[in-house]
């Protein structure tokens, strides 16, 4: 399994991804280069988003192709995405999540309260907007990550 930065190209097939999955589109705000696509050949097969947020990075719209799930694909993009976050110098790392609370935590992430979210990421829009009061806030910290 090959992970990279997205191309335009790749964005209508994680657009399709989503779509299938039932989840909201990729945001149109972030950049190319914070979005990472993993590849099964030359096949799309998930895909996964950073949103910048001050010193903190916000991961957005993780999909996983159904056929590809339990095979490693979330774990690569999760790992390309934390690359990304070093690279550009983020602190910490959060999510929100309705039903993918037991595989974040398999890579590090820990489910906090929403109390303990700063304030740059309760500015985003899928924290105020998208995402229901019933989604689990998880943190990782990535200066223990490197």
């Amino acid at each position: 399994m090959d992970t990279r930065r997205a191309t335009q190209r790749d964005l209508e097939c994680i657009g399709s991804l989503h779509e299938e999955s039932g989840l909201p589109a990729l945001p149109s705000n972030i950049p190319l280069s914070n979005v990472i696509v993993a590849l099964d050949g030359n096949e799309a097969v998930g895909g996964m988003a950073l949103e910048v947020c001050a010193r903190s990075g916000l991961l957005r719209s993780a999909v996983v192709s159904q056929a590809q799930r339990r095979k490693g694909v979330g774990t690569s993009l999760v790992q390309s995405i934390i690359a990304r976050a070093h690279e550009l110098g983020l602190c910490d790392l959060y999510l929100l999540t309705e039903d993918a609370s037991e595989f974040f935590a398999t890579v590090g992430f820990a489910t906090i309260d929403r109390s303990e979210v700063p304030g740059e990421i309760r500015a985003a829009r899928e924290y105020k907007e998208q995402c229901p009061e019933s989604a689990l806030v998880m943190k990782l910290s990535l200066a223990t990550r490197w």
